[in-house]
């Protein structure tokens, strides 16, 4: 009886939404949505009035932190739009407690602002309302400036509406079930249902022009997705695979379909991500022409092929003796097994560990210090460094001219430039090679992607340890589990965890300083690039430095917080410096999810 109770019910409910997406509104879809996006933005305003009064009038915590778990949802109604349409307004909403440097200008820096750090100010030891009540008020001014601005209607074309759905979807992956959004309170489940309410109700404004058997399966999806999160609703434990496998990657098939039955795909802007793909963990979801310098230059078969013949040729460097292929190597996922690699001379070590190039195209950084932001611009500094290939772009044209093979290729791949053996073209070629090195054919993609069934218990268990308890994925995201910033994946972020010269638990900071020798910036003191940990399994040893050998060692470190939690006092450290407190089985079973990422199609290239 109950059985049939409970299916009764989901019935109704499923009736009840193919009746909202065909009958909510009759006005324009996208003009409903605008409607109700300057209705919630009013929600939520008065929400934060109603949590500054309860401040000002110095009510307890447990009632503060009631108000702020309002907010919190409030703001998650209206956070797909605030995404793409105010971009410049995320970071004092609701991004990190961190200090911001400007990139443009280093020596600027941004105080952190926005829920985050009320939710910091709300679990501190002692609670002051008085601050708590100004960092409101700062809040309220930044989402009245939201609410008043003049453009806002003429961002609600059907395009953008669409995008801003499906990328709500891959927030809730990478950042809303990890934790990233609440990582004092871990409020982020709860905060999934209003997601996915809200990402629902502005789908429901275009039931009318989708076929009935669509609406029926996108309600039942949705119904699905919000039962599991209710029965399912705590952090440590909340099995975020099945999640994605089962419940959210299908609501973003679903929005997929839509956006294209409908015709409201933005084909002709360029992002990051694929506005065709089904969902984040698509083979093809990142678009490397985003990465590229510009229309001009962007990857060719010619140019690829071109660029791989370099890779392995040694024509580049000063004496002839050394490729890229002679530090890259394929068959170490393009890194070298070596703690730090040898200089030109083979007298010396170079400075920082050599990292793999598997994705190295789909990042807005590059180098550890991030000091290059394409790759044409880190393959010129590489050959020209006299520690790496002593060698030079320039001098190397005439003999790339003089060899005949070559000069067919250049001709092939640069067929419009009046010069075709240039500087910049060589180097574009080898970035062009580079860009064809993704990577999104291991065990777990085929499994997350529902292409086999076969993914080990232990990595399943890791991954959910990964996203969620260690904290992992807060840092390197999802799908590329690097520090390629969701939703919109454009910045690649940077971290400082006190990396220590040696591997034993109370060591010295390593004093390589990273970013600062770059930007001059104390913040960036050592700081380095959040890398990738996709065939992580055959790139050790770890860190810039190389100081770790193996997995456990690095699973190790993190779990004591890093460089903090081994003794290192760092002010900048961005990583939390407090215990994971994982167990033996809990580290092993991140390390068999990390090994599930291998990824073997290094043999095709």
């Amino acid at each position: 009886m109950k059985q049939s109770s409970k299916w009764i019910l989901v019935f109704l409910t499923v009736v009840t939404f193919v009746a909202s997406l065909s009958f909510r509104e009759i006005g324009v879809p996208k003009q409903s949505a605008a409607v109700y996006y300057d209705q919630q933005l009013d929600v939520l305003l008065k929400s934060l009035s109603v949590f500054r009064s309860a401040a000002v009038r110095n009510c307890g915590r447990d009632s503060l932190i009631g108000h702020f778990y309002r907010c919190r949802n409030d703001y998650k109604r209206v956070e797909m739009f605030v995404d793409i349409f105010a971009t410049y307004k995320v970071r004092v909403i609701n991004g990190p407690d961190l200090l911001k440097i400007d990139e443009e200008n280093p020596s600027d820096s941004l105080k952190p602002h926005g829920l985050q750090v009320l939710e910091r100010m709300l679990f501190a030891s002692s609670v002051r309302q008085n601050e708590i009540a100004a960092e409101i008020l700062f809040l309220s001014r930044n989402i009245k400036q939201l609410r008043s601005d003049p453009d806002r209607q003429y961002y609600f074309s059907d395009d953008r509406l669409w995008r801003a759905l499906r990328l709500a979807t891959y927030r809730t992956i990478s950042m809303g079930i990890t934790g990233f959004d609440a990582p004092l309170s871990f409020h982020s489940l709860p905060e999934t249902r209003v997601v996915l309410s809200s990402v629902r109700h502005v789908a429901g404004y275009y039931g009318k022009l989708l076929p009935d058997s669509v609406g029926r399966k996108g309600a039942l999806l949705f119904v699905k997705a919000d039962r599991y999160l209710t029965v399912n609703n705590n952090f440590n434990t909340f099995d975020r695979l099945t999640f994605i496998r089962e419940y959210i990657n299908p609501i973003s098939d679903w929005l997929s379909y839509c956006s294209r039955t409908l015709g409201f795909v933005d084909g002709t802007e360029v992002y990051p991500l694929n506005p065709y793909a089904d969902n984040l963990f698509t083979a093809d979801i990142f678009n490397p022409d985003f990465f590229s310098p510009n229309d001009n230059f962007r990857v060719t078969p010619a140019r690829a092929a071109l660029g791989r013949r370099l890779f392995y040729d040694p024509i580049l460097s000063g004496d002839g003796s050394r490729s890229c292929a002679s530090c890259h190597k394929p068959e170490l996922a393009f890194s070298d097994s070596l703690k730090k690699g040898p200089d030109m001379t083979g007298k010396k070590l170079l400075l920082r560990n050599t990292p793999s190039l598997w994705n190295a195209a789909l990042q807005t950084a590059q180098f550890y210090d991030s000091r290059a932001r394409i790759l044409e611009h880190q393959l010129s500094a590489v050959v020209h460094n006299a520690d790496e290939m002593n060698g030079s772009l320039l001098n190397s044209i005439p003999r790339l001219e003089a060899d005949s093979v070559y000069h067919g290729m250049f001709r092939a791949a640069y067929p419009k430039e009046p010069v075709a053996v240039s500087e910049f073209n060589i180097a574009n070629a080898m970035s062009s090679y580079i860009r064809t090195l993704i990577s999104f054919d291991s065990p777990f993609d085929r499994y997350i992607r529902r292409q086999t069934d076969s993914l080990g218990v232990a990595a399943r268990s890791g991954f959910n340890l990964f996203m969620g308890k260690a904290r992992c994925g807060t840092c390197h995201y999802a799908p590329l589990f690097n520090g390629l910033i969701p939703p919109l994946y454009q910045e690649t972020e940077s971290e400082t965890l006190a990396v220590p010269e040696t591997a034993g638990n109370i060591s010295n900071l390593d004093q390589d300083e990273g970013r600062f020798l770059f930007t001059r910036h104390p913040f960036h003191k050592y700081a380095f690039k959040t890398p990738g940990v996709r065939n992580v399994a055959l790139t050790a040893p770890y860190m810039h430095n190389g100081v770790f050998s193996t997995l456990e060692e690095v699973v190790d470190f993190y779990n004591d917080g890093g460089g903090a939690g081994r003794g290192i006092v760092l002010a900048t450290q961005t990583l939390p410096g407090d215990k994971l407190n994982l167990s033996p089985k809990e580290k092993r079973d991140i390390i068999a999810f990390l090994q599930s990422l291998t990824d073997t199609s290094y043999s095709h290239n």
